[in-house]
Order: C-alpha cells, then structure tokens, then sequence
C-alpha cells in the first residue's frame, strides 16, 4: 500500500484550519550569492516551529471516537513530540510521550508545556521504542510514528501540496531526510503536480541512510550532529517505497556547512533555524557548480534550536569569516608597548574585545611580554591589514587563519 495525491489533498482539507500556511518566499540575497534562484518555504514558522503537525494532525483527526478517548502514544525526542502533544491536546485527546534519557531538559519541558505527558526511557530511541511498544499494549494506546504510517506521511505531503500550488517552475526541491516521512509525502505531491520538479533528499554525513541505499555505500550512521532532527539511522519502510520511486538523488552535507547556513539564514534572511531546517541551504553552499543558474525550493523544515547551541554556531561564524578572532603578539615589556597595538586597532576601526597581557610566560625571554587580544573586525580582509601593520612595527604576531 502507498498512499496518493488524492489523499494527501484529502488529508489537506482536514487539517488546513488546524496549521498555518507558511509562506514560500524568493531571496534576493541568498540567490546572487549562490548564483541561482533560491526560494525558501518557512515551515520553521509553523505552529510548534516544524511541519511535524501536519502529520500528527492528520493521523490524530482520522482516529475513531474511541481510540481519541484511550489517548495516543508516541516515540520522539524532539519536533515529532512536540507536535504529537500540541495537536492532541489541540483535539482534547491525551497524549504519551515517550522520551530516552538524552534528551535535552528543554525539549522535555517544551513538549511538557503543549500537554504531553512525557515518560523517561531507554538510553537511545531504540531503546525508547521498545517501551512504546509496551506501553501501547498495555494501555490499549494508538501509536503515531514518526514516520513510518501513511496517515502521517499524508499529512507531511501537504507541504509538498502547498509549494506546488505556490510556485510553478522549480527546477529542484531539496527535501532533509531523517526517517523519510517528509520527503516521501513532498515527493508524491510534487510528482503529481510538477513532474517537472527533480526532489533531492538531503542528509548530514553522520546519518547518511537513504545515501547509502542510493549509491550503495556502507557509510556509517553515527555520531554527534548538529542536525539531530533529522538523525535517523534507518529510514522507514514505507517512505522507503516512495523515495525508490519517485526522488531523484540524495545529497550529504558536512557538520561546518550546517553551520554555516545556519548562520547565514540569520544574518540574511532574519530567521533562526534549526540544523535540519538550514541543511538544504548548506547543500547549496556544497554544491555551488551543480546547482548554478537553476531554481531551487528549500524547506526550513523547523526552528527549535537550542539557544546555547545558536550562540555557539553564530560566533564559529564570526570567527571563520575573520570578523571575530584572537591574535598573539610578542612585545618588549616596556611602558607604551600596548598602547601602540591599541592605537593600531583604533587606526584602522577595529575593536578590542578582550585582552591578557602575561609577563609569566615561560617561553618568552624575561624582558618580553605576550598579548592575546580578541578582536572584531569587517572581514578577514581587514584583519589582514592590522596583522600587517603590526608586524611592520616588528611585532611578531601569530593568527590561525580558519577557512570556510
């Protein structure tokens, strides 16, 4: 069994009043940076900041008045919870959710304050699962998976539904890939309705499932990534059938291009995002010569990142495009010295954010002092300059230059 545009346009009508239509939108900037025409669907504005609800929704509406009354059951640590819990008790149904114990506290509480009730277990997802399985059981539950049930695909396929409707012409669709939920429903829509339109899965190298089935490696699917949304190791069974089908290829993306797309939809666009959600973006800035001149529709499929780890992306940045870094020099300790690298930064518009002056080290003679100064500049153009002039005073000075 699949399922086909015809239901996904019926799961539409029924839960169209229940979620927001994000807007589809062109971007100047992003397009003339990358050389082609970028267009950015904001699901990351949707209720519960992912299209997580519009599967949840439509599963959740399509259950009989008893199973509403026993409650649902559902495995996530992250945006699938969140949905599951908000469109529940959007319904009056009451909701499990089952978390494993890595969970960040804040998406416990998130999911928490939408009225989940959120049980604890297992060290990993898998693990998780098998108390799902369990719990649904014993407590007569319905489970809403993630990914691998027709009704939630339906429900992600109104996305699909909603860019196609929207644009006429893309060329390319990039679709994030974790368990294949979206990007299944996304690719029925369009196939449908725009044939024309190539879909492209997109995964992080540390989770690279459908990649593997696709070009027949035997990457592994391990590790840490800033894209844990989409952190899957085993891609469902049913959205299997459909990526085989109708998706034209699978791209895989590096942690620093995650990043830095994240970053940059910030400083462009105004809009935080989360690693899942910025991953089309960072294919692009992989894939710049391949994807030149040609119309591209990314999903910014969810913006619930956490904060601590946004601060730390945005300043990586900073200090990978040389607005922000830290230099050492060598000086003579005599009264003046720092006042004439001061008066260098001041020269030429830069501005010290931090300094450590150390007589102690014990690599330097005893008549020298060592400065680490933490600067902020234009680019690393500017930088360059400064670094320059120091050295032409005779300052030895030392910068690790970062790449993008």
């Amino acid at each position: 069994m699949s399922i086909t545009l015809k239901q996904i346009k019926g799961a539409y009508r029924i839960i169209q009043r229940k979620i927001r239509r994000t807007e589809l939108s062109y971007s100047y900037e992003l397009s003339k940076r990358l050389g082609c025409k970028i267009f950015i669907k904001y699901e990351n504005r949707q209720f519960t900041g992912s299209f997580k609800i519009r599967g949840a929704y439509n599963k959740i509406l399509a259950l009989s008045k008893e199973k509403k009354t026993r409650g649902v059951i559902s495995l996530s640590a992250g945006n699938h919870a969140q949905g599951v819990a908000f469109c529940s008790s959007e319904i009056g149904v009451n909701s499990t959710i089952v978390m494993p114990n890595t969970t960040p506290f804040t998406k416990i509480q998130r999911t928490k304050s939408f009225g989940g009730n959120v049980v604890i277990k297992g060290n990993d997802l898998e693990d998780a699962d098998k108390s799902v399985v369990i719990l649904a059981e014993k407590n007569n539950l319905t489970n809403v998976h993630p990914f691998d049930d027709w009704e939630v695909i339906a429900g992600q396929g109104t996305l699909g539904l909603e860019i196609a409707e929207d644009i006429d012409d893309l060329d390319y669709l990039f679709v994030p890939v974790g368990g294949g939920g979206l990007i299944s429903g996304c690719s029925i829509a369009m196939n449908e309705l725009k044939p024309q339109t190539k879909v492209i899965g997109i995964q992080t190298k540390k989770f690279p499932s459908i990649h593997n089935t696709r070009h027949q490696t035997k990457l592994k699917c391990s590790g840490t990534t800033i894209a844990d949304g989409i952190a899957v190791e085993k891609i469902g069974r049913k959205p299997r059938e459909v990526i085989d089908k109708y998706v034209e290829d699978v791209i895989t993306v590096g942690e620093e291009s995650i990043e830095q797309a994240i970053a940059i939809l910030v400083s462009t666009e105004k809009v935080v995002t989360e690693g899942a959600g910025a991953i089309g973006l960072a294919a692009l800035l992989e894939n710049i010569q391949r994807f030149a001149n040609k119309k591209v529709g990314i999903i910014l499929c969810g913006g619930n990142i956490d904060a601590k780890v946004l601060s730390s992306v945005l300043m990586r940045h900073l200090v990978r495009t040389g607005q922000i870094s830290t230099i050492t020099i060598k000086i003579p300790d005599k009264p003046g010295r720092l006042n004439s690298i001061s008066s260098i930064c001041s020269q030429f518009g830069a501005n010290i954010l931090e300094v450590n002056h150390s007589r102690f080290t014990m690599d330097l003679p005893t008549s020298f002092a060592k400065l680490d100064i933490m600067l902020e500049t234009q680019n690393q153009d500017h930088l360059d300059k400064i670094l320059e002039k120091i050295r032409d005073l005779g300052f030895p000075v030392t910068f690790e230059k970062r790449h993008n």
